[in-house]
């Protein structure tokens, strides 16, 4: 409500919010569920190229290293890109522009003859890069720029290929966010990556999860197993109470 109000007042619909000194709840964000690795989303790239579909291909290529939402993806024109930089421009969550940089390697797959060819009698800088096509009875084939949707639906498509069905094209914003954040360990890169507009929205992907804590504390295994050891190297002290308590329950 807070934002829909200032969003008033920045139309001048309201002089001022109204909202704004009502004290609120506490906003508790929690940690995403579903964070596929690495080779989850490498997975789904390769099953794109195993199926010969580079329309596909592209799409998870982009997902895979950006953790764009899906509806920027979808909403991709041929002036978005930018062969030495990546996609310049996208339009994003709030109506905001942003460069996103891509891989060398992905923009010189991301040639739009791979998609547009069949589509398009005519490449414009405004034409959509990514198109479905369908077939309707009684008017034929069908051929229409992508939607939001029509990743959602690919997503899942894949996903269940590669045995993953419950994976959405959000769970890959996820992975890419953890991905940067264990290589760099910079919360803002990782902010600055996926546009969050506030450092507090990236923090969820700071929570320490069981695994990772799990392996932050390894290092004491070798030196747990050192300080247990008695003189000969071979019995712990555990072992020796343990035994002492067996003969005293049998002198009994």
């Amino acid at each position: 409500m807070s934002s829909f109000c200032a969003w008033l007042v920045k139309r001048e619909v309201l002089t001022a919010n109204p909202v704004a000194k009502l004290e609120r709840p506490p906003h508790h964000r929690e940690p995403p569920r579903q964070v596929p690795g690495s080779s989850i989303m490498d997975a789904l790239v390769e099953a794109a190229k195993a199926r010969r579909r580079p329309r596909d291909v592209a799409i998870f290529l982009i997902l895979r290293y950006t953790g764009m939402r899906r509806e920027s993806v979808a909403t991709l024109r041929v002036h978005h890109l930018d062969v030495t930089w990546g996609l310049r421009g996208v339009r994003v969550k709030g109506g905001k522009k942003r460069d996103i940089p891509l891989p060398a390697a992905v923009m010189q797959f991301l040639s739009v003859e791979h998609f547009l060819v069949r589509h398009v009698e005519r490449i414009e800088p405004d034409t959509s890069v990514f198109w479905s096509s369908w077939g309707r009875r009684g008017v034929g084939k069908t051929r229409a720029p992508m939607t939001g949707k029509d990743i959602w639906r690919l997503c899942k498509v894949y996903g269940r290929l590669i045995g993953y069905p419950e994976l959405k094209p959000h769970d890959l914003r996820h992975g890419v966010a953890m991905e940067v954040l264990e290589q760099h360990h910079d919360l803002e890169q990782v902010r600055a990556l996926l546009g969050h507009a506030r450092i507090d929205t990236t923090q969820i992907y700071a929570t320490i999860r069981p695994p990772q804590l799990k392996r932050a504390v390894s290092f004491y295994e070798e030196q747990a197993t050192r300080i247990l050891r008695d003189n000969n190297g071979t019995r712990t002290a555990l072992s020796v109470a343990n035994g002492r308590t067996r003969h005293h329950r049998e002198d009994r």
